[in-house]
């Protein structure tokens, strides 16, 4: 997995390289800072998400209840 991130991110600087390059510097900042904004938003989301299901699925210390009544 961390083969296929790594070629992914060496693609995508590879890629606004060439945006950069045949643009220029202000078209490229029109063109990436969506994307950025967007790839920013969905990792912020995910990260939400696997929150979310740890906290419905795995039990904390707090879950654990216990009464005295039970140990008489």
């Amino acid at each position: 997995m961390k083969a296929v991130r790594r070629f992914g991110f060496l693609i995508g600087v590879l890629v606004i390289g060439i945006i950069i390059g045949n643009f220029g510097s202000l078209i490229a900042f029109l063109i990436l800072g969506p994307l950025l904004i967007l790839w920013l938003i969905l990792w912020d989301d995910q990260r939400l998400r696997q929150k979310k299901y740890q906290q419905e699925h795995f039990l904390t210390e707090n879950d654990y209840s216990y009464s005295e009544d039970a140990y008489r």
